[in-house]
């Protein structure tokens, strides 16, 4: 069975996101994990509604999700409560500073400083998740 990290994470709108992207695909594969990064699913047509049930079935089959909450984008925590509503193992990340808003276990999220700390705060999520 394939274990996949969920990854939550600011995309066009954060400059770093292609390093971040391949950082957390390198961490993970330390871990014999692979990474689920939705939009490389593509997005919905134009007219065509966002495809809940598909993200669902993703959330529940992850090993773990993984929350970049950085930048504070609602879509992130849209999917974030999802994945919390759907009792998933959940890791919360962001960059030192981010006012972390209304998120379960956000007294646990690990911060990073920069891009060289990110895999840092990756693999502590991963080892404090047990795996």
């Amino acid at each position: 069975m394939d274990r996949y990290i969920y990854s939550i994470m600011p995309v066009s709108s954060d400059g770093d996101y292609r390093a971040k992207r391949v950082s957390l695909s390198s961490v993970a594969g330390e871990f014999d994990l692979s990474v689920h990064f939705p939009l490389d699913r593509g997005l919905p047509k134009e007219g065509k509604e966002f495809d809940l049930s598909r993200v669902v079935a993703e959330i529940k089959r992850a090993t773990l999700v993984i929350a970049d909450l950085s930048l504070e984008r609602p879509s992130c925590y849209y999917e974030l409560g999802l994945a919390q509503a759907l009792d998933a193992k959940v890791g919360l990340i962001a960059r030192s500073g981010t006012n972390v808003h209304q998120a379960f276990g956000r007294n646990s999220v690990v911060e990073f400083d920069n891009l060289q700390e990110y895999s840092s705060a990756v693999r502590r999520v991963l080892v404090s998740s047990g795996l």
